[in-house]
């Protein structure tokens, strides 16, 4: 059994006093040893969403996973981990048991090629507070400026030209002493994140792993987003069902890149899971795999979208 460190910030006493009790209890239970430790030492953070941003934005630099406490006030945010207070032992059990998975999948993950992950690994990180007041930035080497808050990205129309297009390379976000200039445009900071993934690297981003299996928590709206078959294909079958993503490259018969961007932005806009034990996980499938009413579904689909059938 693996031993993990939590720490937990930003959270009421009462709230941080009960997370407490309830580790003990999760004690031998969980698929995982758990032991409280200082942030330095943490494996994973579980904070509370409206906790100081800086704290958010450095913890996003270790792609470690953070498990985030709301209120019952607050909406759900796109993220993997998330509890609502007051949360119950087996709701946390479960939680716990998901990290848990993720972090045993990719044990001491190589982290190559991380500068040019940077901005997107912090936009993932900030996403569950990208409706705080506060602003983040980040800036291309071109000096161009993305500015995250209120629940949107602000840029100018250039920007957002070059990002549709994938020639938008973005440093991490840092939090913000001003805001955004008046005349940037705004973009819906999940709509934003979808881009970045969409468009960034070939390669497998580094806060997946190759042998765990995901899924969609919900469909991204291609309708909005820009729908093609590939996506929509990848949308459907990633919402039946987890796969592992070189299952879902022989699946699906799409390029390893597409398959890999098309994860990073279902992550990135917090749309993606972690299997659990009791999912149907599809780890070596055949091509072909998908049955004839799923092809009738997708073939519904892809007329309403105006696609060819």
């Amino acid at each position: 059994m693996q031993t993990l460190k939590i720490c937990d910030v930003g959270l009421r006493s009462d709230t941080s006093h009960a997370f407490h009790s309830m580790l003990k209890i999760v004690a031998g239970r969980s698929k995982a040893a758990w032991q409280l430790a200082g942030i330095e030492h943490a494996d994973v953070l579980f904070a509370s969403c409206e906790g100081d941003g800086s704290v958010f934005t450095a913890w996003g630099a270790s792609g470690k996973p953070v498990v985030l406490v709301i209120d019952d006030r607050s909406s759900w945010p796109p993220a993997p981990f998330v509890l609502r207070h007051p949360f119950r032992v087996m709701q946390l059990l479960s939680v716990l048991d998901d990290v848990a998975e993720l972090m045993a999948a990719a044990p001491g993950r190589e982290r190559s090629d991380r500068g040019r992950w940077s901005g997107a690994e912090s936009l993932r990180v900030l996403m569950p507070q990208s409706g705080n007041a506060s602003w983040h930035v980040a800036r291309t080497p071109l000096g161009e400026e993305a500015w995250l808050g209120h629940g949107h990205v602000c840029v100018d129309a250039r920007t957002i030209a070059r990002l549709r297009a994938g020639g938008l390379e973005l440093a991490a976000f840092q939090p913000a002493a001003t805001s955004p200039p008046p005349d940037a445009v705004r973009i819906a900071a999940c709509d934003f994140a979808w881009y970045v993934g969409l468009k960034g690297p070939a390669s497998l981003a580094p806060w997946l792993a190759a042998d765990a299996a995901y899924r969609l928590r919900r469909w991204p709206d291609l309708g909005r987003l820009g729908a093609s078959t590939g996506l929509l294909e990848l949308s459907a079958m990633s919402t039946v069902r987890a796969w592992t993503p070189p299952a879902l490259v022989e699946a699906s018969g799409q390029a390893e890149a597409d398959v890999h961007r098309f994860l990073a932005a279902a992550s990135i806009a917090g749309l993606l899971v972690v299997a659990n034990g009791n999912e149907q996980v599809s780890a070596r499938p055949a091509r072909g795999v998908v049955q004839s009413g799923w092809n009738r579904f997708l073939g519904g689909l892809r007329r309403h979208l105006g696609l060819a059938a």
